[in-house]
């Protein structure tokens, strides 16, 4: 099957906002990330300030916890109460709009800029 001249312009067009469109949203979210919001059940209980090292306990739903750490301006979960442990792979998060999310805990730490 051999493609026509029009087939193929509007394929590479289709391609070019395609990658345009990938690249717009990797320069928004690939901002480094000055802020950490740690919720449970929907409510901001902590914030954080990604330039400054953080070791501490989240208390979440039913007594379940998490351990936050935060690092050389990256932030990741240590241990978990959890069963299956998700959080914890997610792993290190450094970027505007990551989150790590701990569903057993109700817990959510979102990475994000200030307002």
């Amino acid at each position: 099957m051999k493609l026509q001249k029009k087939e193929l312009i509007l394929i590479a067009v289709i391609l070019a906002i395609a990658a345009g469109g990938f690249f717009i949203n990797a320069m928004i979210h690939r901002k480094p990330a000055i802020i950490a919001e740690v919720s449970i059940d929907s409510d901001v209980i902590a914030t954080y300030d990604l330039s400054q090292d953080v070791d501490t306990v989240i208390h979440g739903y039913n007594g379940g916890t998490n351990h936050l750490i935060i690092q050389d301006g990256m932030l990741w979960i240590e241990e978990a109460s959890c069963p299956d442990k998700v959080c914890i792979y997610q792993g290190k998060i450094s970027m505007n709009g990551e989150m790590v999310v701990c569903l057993p805990n109700h817990m959510i730490v979102s990475i994000t800029e200030p307002d």
